[in-house]
């Protein structure tokens, strides 16, 4: 059995699920991020595998998602979208120093995980955060410059006239969550990713390329960087994928 407890902490909203009887023990503690336009409850089904597994497992709400959503239309935030996940990266940083505060998670054993701008969100605190031991990225994108590239590519040119100083702004910051221009920063640690070949919302190519440079460069930094492709698989993940979530958080946090 397993327990779940909806927790405001700061600006955060969060579920935090946990097994039952342990929600006041330190637990390894997983912390799964949602995609865009999604909000934490879409992912309780990787976190009731995870904490039947024994991890305690923390959701956040991303700004402007699930209860921090106010009247705005997402097409009006897609300017947000790199802001969003920025803050989500600073945000993780105040969760863990409450919850490790409040003695619910050991900050040695805590693994990351999420869902497109979540895989995302998972490389960039990979980059941020050398205590976080492990992280899988699933449908995301280590290369969030490049990725921010082709999205103003995507945009009207006259859009892209109208915003530029602003792109060029959040691609200046962006560089720092780049988990592609900072590979020293995993440290051997293990990241996993999963994709498919045929996703066109985050094209499957930034995380092949990023695997390609790795490979063309071997080091000690980035010995445990895997990745499970799915030929012609789209912009969705399967089971299969969330219980090798699993898997690799038992491996290397139990």
């Amino acid at each position: 059995m397993i327990s779940t407890e909806e927790r405001q902490i700061g600006a955060v909203s969060t579920l935090i699920v946990a097994p039952s009887g342990q929600e006041k023990a330190v637990l390894p503690t997983v912390f799964v991020y949602h995609g865009w336009t999604h909000r934490k409850e879409s992912e309780l089904m990787v976190a009731h595998f995870l904490a039947k597994a024994g991890f305690r497992v923390v959701l956040p709400d991303a700004k402007y998602h699930g209860k921090r959503h106010g009247s705005q239309l997402f097409s009006e935030l897609m300017f947000e979208f790199w802001g969003i996940v920025m803050q989500s990266v600073t945000e993780f940083g105040e969760l863990v120093a409450t919850l490790s505060a409040e003695g619910l998670v050991d900050p040695e054993r805590i693994g990351v995980t999420g869902t497109s701008m979540g895989g995302i969100t998972t490389d960039a605190i990979l980059t941020r955060y050398p205590n976080v031991k492990i992280g899988v990225d699933k449908i995301g994108a280590p290369m969030p410059v490049a990725l921010a590239k082709w999205q103003v590519s995507q945009l009207p040119t006259a859009l892209q006239t109208k915003y530029q100083d602003a792109i060029e702004d959040t691609l200046a910051r962006l560089a720092a969550y780049d988990l592609s221009m900072h590979v020293d920063h995993l440290a051997g640690r293990p990241l996993h990713f999963y994709h498919g070949t045929a996703d066109t919302m985050v094209p499957y190519q930034f995380t092949a390329d990023f695997m390609t440079e790795i490979q063309a460069q071997p080091s000690s930094a980035t010995a445990l960087v895997t990745l499970t492709t799915e030929e012609n698989g789209q912009h969705k993940v399967s089971d299969d994928a969330q219980l090798k979530t699993v898997e690799l958080m038992q491996q290397y946090l139990l």
